[in-house]
């Protein structure tokens, strides 16, 4: 008998995991996707009729797995084809022809809303009544929205639009006049410093070295000098940025005790007292659940609330740690949303300080919205300037100008005329030159890694560093190792496959002789993959396994990571969560700078080939970017961007 025979004049509910798997096996939705449309389908009594609302719910629910808010009807077609799990092209085809599918002229995707409109899955935008309270799905406008999604973001809008209302004008007094000249701020920074005093909420946004956290000090410097009672708290979604902050507040307090002002010294130890910590510490996360019990009921008990990485933030953790944040504290979100969104739903920074970034870079004028006057953007870089090589190509990957960006490298294209390093020359260095010696560069070589020209560029530019960290760390000088260690490193936008991470930790554990039978082998570099708060260490720090040699000649296996008091040496009996590092996902490297990067760019059809994932790649070099693709692989690096589908920004700034 046929699935849709009516019974006793019941037509049956399709098999709508079935009628959905084809979307499974093309690698566009997942098994969950699948069983959460089926629920939703059945419970609501959705006929075959009714296949196309079906696959918007589907679609939906996928969302926020690939990042986005909702889901726009618009562009779904576009997205859902550059985010598939599954590569070649058998499952490129099945997954175009689903995807034609779908409905994207004008006319018929105005049918699809309209439909969707009018299923009982779904409540309009604006109506409040009870029934529209419980049914799962949102429609607004073009998009559609999971019921909490919308909820988190229409929160966040409320919250970001009426606290950059609340403004009051503070007078500087002279002593913090002289606070600020004596901490050598530019222009931009004095002006983000005054935004951050007489608004209760402020963004701060800029490149690598343009100088953020120096302005939040200096913010902090000002406040606590009027007020030392004051309770702060820093905080960034991870811990290893947490611990980056850190390590900056406490650059700057030494800057700030070094001055010649009465006083500084109390105002010093003050910047340090506020321990920098995750957002999830902050808001007291209640292991085993998801929950805080920081909350709109239970607020922080701060004045001040600073967080950092913001970029890197969710939209529903944005939008918990705002309900946290009383109404009359001041919070401060600092990031550059020129890099890489949370791994979670939204772009949260990007949503927020979008057009005025835009404005800033463009030259363009500011847009006229209340907001405008809470967001400062900080241009100049210090960490290499605006008009070298690598600033300039930085810029041209950001803008997305792919010209711009071949002007930059057509004189620095490298041929794969390939020379090994010599093993005996240069026996007696034991360090680089002094980098302030070299130049800022980037250069191209146009041969992808799955050709031995690839191979052999990086093994080039990489191995002779990864040796001197071997042959440190195989000697004890575990200080050597570290700082070694922060000279070269390779970033691959994939984790496995021949352009992954995976692939290169192997290449390198072999030209280096390092045994695969443990982990734990000297001269190996490692990086902790979990929060670990016993030995004080976060996810993404970076350590080396060495030989200790004792007073009397006796070897044991240790692993060196960077202390403030210098090295911390532990016992690999203690460590459970870490993997070689040879090379690292430009994910991981978020936070971190290195002299020199060399990047493995992903082919040209993989869904992470996009300019925010460039960007953040080229962004971690002090003084030298090495890029390692073909033509087609840095086209679509830079051309292709990272579009999550949100309405916050339209919230915010309409």
């Amino acid at each position: 008998m046929s699935s849709t025979t009516p019974i006793h004049g019941v037509v049956p509910s399709p098999d709508w995991v079935a009628t959905l798997q084809p979307w499974r096996d093309a690698g566009i939705l997942s098994s969950a996707d699948l069983h959460i449309a089926a629920r939703l389908a059945t419970l609501a009594e959705l006929t075959a009729d009714d296949h196309d609302v079906v696959v918007a719910v589907a679609l939906a629910a996928r969302a926020p797995r690939n990042g986005h808010v909702c889901l726009d009807l618009r562009t779904v077609a576009q997205s859902a084809l550059a985010e598939s799990d599954l590569f070649g092209a058998e499952a490129l085809a099945n997954r175009q022809q689903l995807l034609d599918s779908l409905p994207v002229s004008i006319e018929a995707v105005d049918a699809w809303r309209t439909a969707i409109a009018a299923s009982p899955l779904v409540a309009l935008e604006g109506d409040t009544s009870a029934d529209a309270a419980s049914r799962p799905l949102v429609l607004h406008g073009y998009l559609l929205y999971l019921q909490r999604y919308r909820d988190y973001e229409a929160q966040v809008a409320d919250h970001v639009v009426r606290r950059s209302q609340a403004v009051g004008v503070t007078e500087l007094a002279p002593r913090a006049e002289q606070l600020l000249e004596l901490m050598q701020l530019s222009t931009e920074q004095r002006a983000a410093v005054s935004r951050g005093l007489d608004r209760s909420f402020s963004v701060i946004v800029g490149g690598p070295g343009t100088g953020k956290t120096h302005t939040v000090a200096a913010l902090l410097a000002v406040l606590l000098d009027r007020d030392p009672m004051l309770r702060i708290a820093l905080a960034a979604p991870t811990g290893k940025a947490a611990a980056r902050m850190g390590e900056a507040i406490g650059t700057a307090s030494a800057v700030v005790r070094s001055l010649d002002l009465a006083g500084v010294a109390d105002l010093a130890d003050h910047l340090l007292d506020a321990e920098p910590r995750t957002i999830h510490r902050l808001l007291g996360w209640m292991s085993g659940s998801a929950t805080f019990r920081h909350t709109a009921e239970n607020p922080l008990p701060h004045d001040v609330v600073i967080i950092d990485e913001t970029s890197m933030v969710s939209l529903p953790l944005l939008a918990k740690l705002l309900d946290a944040v009383p109404a009359t504290s001041r919070i401060v979100l600092v990031g550059d949303p020129g890099q890489l969104a949370s791994v979670e739903a939204g772009s949260v920074l990007g949503d927020i300080a979008g057009p005025v970034v835009a404005a800033a870079t463009t030259g363009a004028p500011l847009p006229g919205a209340a907001i405008t006057e809470s967001v400062s953007v900080l241009l100049e870089s210090r960490r290499f300037p605006s008009e070298s090589p690598v600033g300039r190509f930085a810029a041209a990957v950001r803008a997305g100008d792919v010209d711009a960006a071949l002007e930059v490298l057509q004189p620095a294209i490298v041929e794969p005329a390939i020379t090994q390093p010599d093993a005996t020359a240069d026996q007696e260095s034991t360090t680089e030159p002094a980098f302030d010696a070299w130049e800022v560069s980037v250069s191209w070589h146009p041969h992808s890694v799955l050709e031995s020209s690839g191979v052999a560029i990086v093994k080039e530019e990489a191995l002779r560093c990864a040796e001197r960290v071997r042959d440190a760390a195989r000697s004890g000088d575990a200080p050597a190792a570290l700082d070694l260690l922060a000279n070269v490193r390779v970033l691959c936008a994939h984790r496995n496959g021949p352009f992954g991470v995976a692939r290169w930790n192997r290449q390198f554990d072999q030209w280096l002789g390092l045994g695969a039978t443990s982990m734990f082998v000297a001269g190996r570099p490692l990086m902790v993959t979990r929060n670990d708060p016993a030995n004080d260490l976060f996810n993404g720090d970076l350590g080396v396994v060495i030989d200790e040699i004792d007073d009397s000649g006796a070897r044991q296996v240790r692993v060196a990571f960077p202390s403030s008091e210098g090295v911390r040496l532990l016992s690999p009996a203690r460590l459970e969560e870490v993997d070689p590092v040879h090379a690292m996902t430009i994910h991981k490297s978020q936070g971190s700078e290195f002299d020199t990067v060399v990047v493995v760019l992903p082919p040209a059809d993989s869904p992470l080939a996009t300019r925010e994932l460039l960007y953040t790649a080229v962004t971690r070099a002090r003084h030298r970017v090495v890029l390692v693709g073909s033509a087609e692989a840095l086209v679509a690096s830079i051309t292709t961007g990272v579009v999550r589908a949100s309405g916050l920004a339209a919230r915010i700034w309409s």
